[in-house]
């Protein structure tokens, strides 16, 4: 159940940019915004499953943001 909720909104992010002209509009000059927007989204749903108590969906949703700005960096060739 973690996986899926921590896939959800980097999914949304990756639609938005892709097929719509969103992030155009908003963050022209930043364009990893909308990523990180999303990882933001991710941490306030991770601080309710720790704080309910339920770690296996906490670290769900680690992995998939984890996971999700690893093929961020590798598809957009961002260099750290």
């Amino acid at each position: 159940m973690g996986s899926g909720i921590g896939i959800a909104f980097p999914l949304l992010a990756f639609l938005l940019v892709h097929f719509t002209d969103i992030e155009l509009h908003f963050l022209p000059e930043k364009p990893m915004a909308t990523y990180t927007i999303a990882v933001l989204i991710n941490l306030i749903f991770l601080r309710f499953a720790y704080r309910s108590g339920n770690d296996q969906v906490g670290k769900g949703i680690i992995i998939m943001t984890f996971l999700a700005m690893i093929l961020y960096l590798i598809t957009h060739k961002v260099t750290v």
